[in-house]
């Protein structure tokens, strides 16, 4: 009886602790909502557990649908570990090897002796970027043959010696579609069907077709100067293997699940998948750690959409985003787990620039470092403060003397504590309501 009735007692504490969650994701999201005109679906699981799953926004404007749960998205670069996996099964059958050189598949590819799928895999192979390549979007509209997109990128000239360096490729995963089709003998989105897709029994997940009638299809959505407008259109001979796929958060939660349970591919090459190598990239997954807690997983971005899929092994988390208007995507998965992990959250909030002595800014510029290891330069120029990139400088307006937000709206700020003399003694960086303590190098 006395354990009957401390059950009973610890059960009112277990679900208080849940619709705290409930109630914490809701103000965040809704306030993402109204502030920053998020429209998506979201997926929080714990333990095992979905203990958060709702839709926000409209899956299609012109008809005034809401998104529901069931909505289909564009899942961009998610698309990657299913493309990874693919691999990694033919390299199990025996179709093919890690190590095998792209000249194999490509007789006449530059460099084609030196990289290897292992280096497509893990985006070492120093092969330029499709998507950084003008002449791309001048005919991203347009349907294309594998064979006129490879010449594409077989002109450009390497980034760097293969192996040597990391540079983000689309190439180089437009290339692992095209050896899936060529071990296989099938084309990449049957192979992909029928023995990556089909056997994580996931069933609201494809390789995208335009002229497929899709149920619960949402439709991308991209804001022009406070003007609501379709997203591009881009065909999907471009993203291919690296980006064509269009799932649901539901599917991404059970193939998040039979992934890492060894139903796609061997403990063994799960173990590949996941080794971080050159910036902690595995094979299609980053491996990473945010605010301490070890993080496995990708983003992705297509005109209209973006997502993001993360697992948190240790703390059993898994957190699914898919936004049909560019959401922040990551920001917003690292900050619903952050509710679950006790680290505080800002919700977002409408920023205001106020005017402030530019001399202040003095004791603010130099060089930074995250604990992800990513470097922050910030300059000032013109008596504006400015963080620094390498395409162009973004400006950071002030809201107080010690805080600023990013310009372009992206729900990014920079923070200040300041000494009794205004020297910066501590500095933070916020994205997505999460504050990251910056060192100063």
């Amino acid at each position: 009886m006395r354990k009957l009735i401390l059950l009973f007692l610890l059960i009112p504490f277990a679900v208080s602790a849940q619709m705290n969650y409930t109630a914490q994701f809701d103000n965040y999201m809704d306030a993402q909502v109204n502030v920053n005109d998020f429209s998506g679906n979201v997926l929080v699981a714990q333990k095992g557990k979905v203990i958060y799953e709702k839709a926000f926004g409209l899956a299609d404007r012109e008809q005034n649908l809401k998104n529901n749960i069931e909505g289909k998205f564009q899942i961009g670069s998610l698309t990657k570990q299913f493309t990874a996996c693919a691999i990694l099964q033919l390299a199990e059958a025996g179709k093919l090897k890690l190590n095998d050189i792209i000249g194999t598949y490509f007789p006449g590819f530059p460099k084609g002796d030196t990289v290897t799928i292992h280096m497509l895999l893990n985006h070492t192979s120093g092969i330029r970027n499709y998507t950084e390549i003008p002449e791309f979007w001048k005919i991203a509209a347009t349907p294309m043959e594998k064979d006129s997109m490879i010449a594409l990128i077989k002109r450009q000239p390497f980034d760097f010696s293969p192996g040597s360096k990391w540079n983000y490729s689309n190439s180089g995963y437009f290339l692992l579609g095209y050896i899936i089709e060529k071990a296989s003998g099938q084309s990449y989105s049957d192979y992909v069907l029928n023995k990556v897709i089909k056997k994580a029994g996931l069933e609201n997940t494809f390789v995208n077709r335009w002229d497929s009638i899709l149920t619960n299809r949402a439709r991308g959505y991209m804001k022009n100067r406070g003007v609501w407008k379709n997203a591009s259109y881009i065909s999907m001979e471009g993203p291919y293997s690296g980006g064509a796929i269009i799932s649901t958060i539901g599917d991404l939660y059970k193939w998040n699940t039979a992934l890492f349970g060894n139903k796609v591919i061997s403990s063994a090459s799960l173990t590949k998948m996941t080794t971080p190598y050159l910036q902690h990239y595995g094979y299609g997954l980053g491996i990473d750690t945010f605010q301490h807690h070890l993080s496995i997983g990708h983003s992705g971005s297509i005109p209209g959409f973006a997502s993001y899929l993360v697992l948190f092994p240790a703390d059993s988390v898994v957190a699914v985003i898919l936004s049909n208007n560019f959401g922040n995507s990551i920001a917003f998965g690292n900050a619903l787990a952050s509710n679950i992990f006790g680290i505080p959250v800002i919700n977002p909030y409408k920023h205001s620039e106020i005017k402030i002595d530019s001399t202040i800014l003095d004791n603010y510029i130099g060089y930074y470092i995250l604990a992800s290891s990513e470097k922050v330069e910030l300059i000032k120029k013109n008596g504006t403060l400015y963080r620094r990139l390498q395409s162009s400088d973004m400006e950071l307006k002030p809201e107080s003397n010690t805080k600023f937000f990013y310009a372009n709206g992206n729900d990014r700020q920079v923070e200040f504590k300041i000494d009794s003399s205004g020297k910066a003694i501590d500095i933070y960086f916020i994205s997505g309501g999460v504050k990251e303590k910056m060192e100063r190098l």
